[in-house]
């Protein structure tokens, strides 16, 4: 019996007032059963008018008549509609408390071959939409990020974690050993050396827990193009040098308004 209670208190709440409810429920349908049979002539239907009990529902269309089973009836109602009613308000503050957790990044990602992506900015924002529309082998998608308190894309079903992406937690709240992909983009608060630096630890860090999952990470600074792929990163995102190339091909085509 002491294995028993020990194991019982262990349960969430959620489970230990369900478990009371149901014992309730059980034992006053057991009662009436037993006390009236005539009136309860199957145990179905002595649990349905305890349940109906139970809610302070009250339809009538099943009466007790002895003093044992009215004296059942008021306790179910007492006891019964007490548990049941910090059940449902329970149950109700655990949704909610669920969903604040999901809107501040704090509940882990519970599902698979999902995409990853590190870091919060307006390209990124670009990035996630574009990628959705256009890609179809991906069911997800995970935001990492440290900055943010809260999800800016909560209801676009977007998954948030907040998080360094240099800790090992953040990466298994995010799911990274199911994940399909990960893209690793340059903090713009930082300058571009700690930023790369930055990025080198992240993919460290998500390479070490997962060593086949393809990464793509953003470089900005040249001198750190090796140490990336060292690190473990699959594919490199040079901004500096596509925006200077974006650069040089305006200027080459002399559409540049030299007025100015």
């Amino acid at each position: 019996m002491r294995k028993l209670y020990t194991s019982y208190l262990r349960l969430p709440m959620l489970s230990r007032l369900l478990a009371i409810i149901i014992v309730i429920i059980s034992l006053g349908a057991w009662i009436a059963r037993i006390a009236e049979p005539q009136t309860f002539p199957t145990y179905f239907e002595a649990f349905y008018w305890t349940v109906i009990t139970v809610g302070t529902v009250g339809y009538g269309d099943y009466a007790p008549r002895t003093t044992a089973v009215r004296i059942t009836a008021m306790i179910l109602v007492f006891w019964g509609g007490a548990f049941l009613a910090f059940f449902t308000v329970h149950l109700a503050s655990s949704v909610v408390k669920k969903q604040q957790g999901l809107l501040e990044g704090k509940m882990a990602f519970m599902e698979k071959n999902h995409c990853i992506i590190v870091g919060w900015n307006e390209r990124t924002k670009e990035t996630i939409m574009a990628y959705r529309t256009n890609q179809t082998n991906v069911k997800s998608m995970v935001l990492v990020d440290s900055s943010l308190t809260e999800n800016p894309l909560y209801h676009e079903g977007i998954h948030f974690v907040k998080g360094s992406p240099v800790i090992d937690s953040t990466w298994i709240q995010a799911g990274i050993d199911q994940a399909k992909l990960i893209l690793i983009t340059a903090d713009q608060s930082l300058s571009e050396s700690d930023a790369d630096m930055q990025t080198i630890l992240s993919i460290l860090a998500a390479r070490g827990l997962n060593p086949t999952i393809e990464i793509a990470a953003e470089i900005l600074t040249p001198e750190q193009e090796a140490n990336s792929r060292r690190a473990g990163a699959d594919i490199l995102i040079q901004t500096s040098r596509i925006t200077s190339q974006a650069m040089t091909a305006v200027l080459g085509s002399g559409t540049v308004d030299r007025r100015t």
